[in-house]
């Protein structure tokens, strides 16, 4: 990928097909949207599968993480054809609304709705355009607080990916500062591109941390709004420190755990001081609205 434009699709993309049973292929396919370029999930009764278009360099680091996380998958590689990605994938994206937020790539012809917050986030980068029910259950648990916050001086997006959320969290509360995260340097990267195509850049900074780790994520302290949309296992090692960085009064929003991963979730956090405010679940996804 280039480093100057992580936007810029690879001249030979690769097809993985991936077949699991049905509950790991959807952990397979949240882990995947960090790195993979289109995502197609296919339900068949004989063989449950996913089809994923990721970057030629990346097959052997998908492939690895495909087998950890479950070492039963069986995966099957082929080259595709030389064709515009970017254009097939802006295709697949079309502008929508969910609530009061109104996402769009920039490739998109359309004016923004009245009275709708607008999030620009390109398709092509991959990861977190707002379509998984994950993504969207968290900016609809953000604009329930901020019916109840109308303002806030700061929020932590931890794993932010595109930074979508981190951006939702600027449209609803207009001066609060955003701080965000995630692992992947690629991801911060099109995070800090994505702060300046929204015009929030200079109250916006992405950083590369795992998690609640990095110096730059310690400083910022307890904040009113933290949001962290990973996966069941990571929030629940994380939830010690996910509770330091959530002020008295403040709220956490979880997602990236699955219906019947809730309970788990909510004992390790509950364990912290938290407690459960509002659960939203979408699909088979959850997302926990946690207070302290």
């Amino acid at each position: 990928m280039d480093k100057r434009n992580p936007f810029k699709q690879p001249p030979r993309p690769v097809q993985i097909t991936v077949e699991a049973v049905p509950d790991m292929l959807d952990i397979i396919e949240l882990r995947m949207e960090e790195v993979a370029l289109t995502i197609t999930r296919y339900i068949d009764a004989v063989a449950p599968h996913v089809l994923l278009i990721v970057d030629a360099a990346q097959v052997d680091e998908v492939q690895a993480l495909i087998t950890h996380i479950d070492p039963a998958a069986t995966q099957r590689v082929m080259k595709l054809a030389d064709i515009d990605w970017v254009t097939q994938v802006q295709k697949d994206f079309p502008p929508f609304a969910l609530g009061r937020f109104y996402v769009y790539g920039s490739h998109a012809k359309d004016t923004v709705p009245a009275n709708h917050h607008p999030l620009l986030i390109d398709a092509v980068a991959a990861f977190g355009t707002g379509e998984h029910a994950t993504t969207a259950g968290c900016l609809l648990a953000l604009e329930a607080i901020k019916r109840k916050k109308p303002y806030i001086p700061h929020a932590l997006d931890i794993g932010c990916g595109t930074a979508i959320l981190g951006i939702g969290a600027a449209r609803l509360w207009k001066n609060a500062k955003i701080t965000a995260c995630d692992n992947d340097p690629v991801a911060v990267r099109v995070s800090d591109i994505n702060f300046k195509a929204n015009r929030i850049a200079m109250r916006s900074k992405a950083h590369v941390s795992d998690g609640y780790k990095m110096r730059e994520i310690k400083r910022v302290g307890a904040q009113p709004v933290v949001v962290a949309n990973i996966l069941a296992k990571p929030l629940m090692k994380m939830a010690k420190n996910a509770a330091q960085h959530v002020a008295p009064g403040g709220t956490l929003i979880l997602s990236g755990l699955l219906n019947e991963q809730e309970n788990m979730v909510l004992a390790a956090h509950r364990a912290q001081g938290l407690y459960l405010k509002k659960r939203l679940r979408r699909g088979k996804w959850s997302i926990l609205t946690l207070g302290r």
